[in-house]
C-alpha cells in the first residue's frame, strides 16, 4: 500500500505520484568549440519530485490555461481590426467604436479572471491555494540552490523538460516523444482558439468549427502529454 504524502501546495494527503511537480536544476555549465566550428555546451542536471495532489494539479492546469487564453484574447482582438477601429486608425462611426470598446472589455476579461485566480479572489475549490512557482520553495530544491544549482533543467537557450527522478514514472526520458507531441497539439489548439475568436468577430460561420477543433486538440493534449 502506498504511503500517504503531504502535498506541498495545500498540505493535504496524496498518494499518486503522477500529479507531482518535477523541478529541474542545472550547474557546471561549460561551452567549448567543436571540430565543425560550432559551440558545444555541457552541464549537469538534476530533478526534484515535489509532492502534489490531484486537486492542485488540476488547479495549476486551469491557471495555465487561463494565462494562455488571457494572452490569446488580446491578440485575437487586435488581429480582427477592432483595435484599429477603437484607436481611430480605421474610419468608423460612433456605433462602430462603441462596438469595438465592448469587445475590448471582453478581450480583457480572461486577463482579469487570471489575475483573480492568482490572487485567490475566486472561491473555487478546484483551484490550487498556491501557484506553481511555489514548488521552488521546497526544502529539497532550496538545499540544491545553496549548493550552486540553478533553476531550469538546462541553461538558456538549452532549456529542456525536467526529467523525472523516478525512471519508472511515465514522465521519464522514455516519454519525451509524448511530451513533444503533447506540446505541439497544445499549440495547435491555442492557434485554433485564436482563429475561432477572430472568425467570430468577423461573423464567420467557421468560428464554431475552429472552436470545436480547439477543444478537441486540448482534450487530445491532456491524453498525450504525460505532464498534463
Amino acid at each position: 500500500m502506498t504511503r500517504p504524502r503531504q502535498c506541498w501546495f495545500c498540505a493535504g494527503d496524496t498518494t499518486a505520484t503522477r500529479h507531482d511537480r518535477i523541478v529541474g536544476l542545472h550547474r557546471d555549465v561549460e561551452a567549448g568549440p567543436t571540430w565543425y566550428l560550432g559551440v558545444r555546451t555541457t552541464w549537469q542536471s538534476i530533478s526534484v519530485r515535489v509532492p502534489r495532489c490531484e486537486r492542485c494539479h488540476v488547479g495549476h492546469t486551469i491557471a495555465q490555461s487561463m494565462l494562455a487564453v488571457s494572452i490569446a484574447a488580446p491578440i485575437a482582438y487586435a488581429a480582427s481590426g477592432e483595435l484599429d477601429t477603437l484607436l481611430g486608425i480605421l474610419p468608423s462611426t460612433s456605433a462602430g467604436k462603441v462596438h469595438s470598446a465592448i469587445w475590448a472589455v471582453v478581450a480583457c476579461l480572461p486577463a482579469l479572471v487570471w489575475i483573480a485566480t492568482r490572487q485567490a479572489w475566486l472561491p473555487w475549490r478546484r483551484l490550487a491555494p498556491r501557484p506553481l512557482r511555489h514548488a521552488r520553495r521546497h526544502p529539497a530544491v532550496q538545499r540544491l540552490r545553496e549548493d550552486g544549482w540553478h533553476y531550469r533543467p538546462g541553461p538558456f537557450p538549452h532549456w529542456q523538460n525536467a526529467k523525472d527522478p523516478d525512471l519508472d514514472h511515465l514522465s521519464g526520458p522514455s516519454a519525451r516523444p509524448r511530451r513533444i507531441l503533447g506540446r505541439i497539439t497544445g499549440l495547435l489548439g491555442l492557434a485554433s482558439f485564436v482563429v475561432a475568436v477572430v472568425l467570430y468577430l468577423r461573423d464567420s460561420e467557421l468560428a464554431a468549427l475552429f472552436l470545436v477543433i480547439a477543444f478537441g486538440l486540448f482534450f487530445l493534449t491532456s491524453k498525450i502529454d504525460p505532464e498534463v
